[in-house]
């Protein structure tokens, strides 16, 4: 069962590699919507392969927040199973955990 999960995990980071790859070639040709399909379906296959690779994709949505609803936009328009594991990589969970209180230890050398 354990190899199965593995080869599995494996799969989606190759088909989000090749995807992503797809798309970057793609990009700067005449229609650059064609480009971000490829991207916009690479990455959350690459989401769903390594959790490192869920939380740099969610680093990165929380760093360029500006452009946080393009890619919500995009991923509407996705197939249910790419949509489940876009979702995982929102930056809201990022935020909460920069905006955590600090320790019981930090909060007694405050007071």
């Amino acid at each position: 069962m354990r190899k199965v999960q593995h080869l599995k995990s494996v799969a989606f980071m190759v088909a989000g590699a090749i995807c992503l790859l797809i798309g970057l070639v793609f990009l700067p040709l005449p229609p650059p919507f064609f480009g971000m399909v490829f991207i916009a379906i690479g990455l959350p296959l690459l989401a769903a392969g390594s959790k490192r690779t869920r939380r740099f994709i969610q680093f990165l949505r929380w760093r360029y927040y500006r452009h946080n609803g393009k890619i919500e936009y995009l991923m509407a328009r996705l197939p249910v199973f790419l949509r489940k594991h876009g979702h995982k990589t929102r930056p809201d969970g990022f935020m909460r955990s920069r905006k955590m209180t600090p320790t019981g230890k930090q909060q007694v050398k405050d007071n």
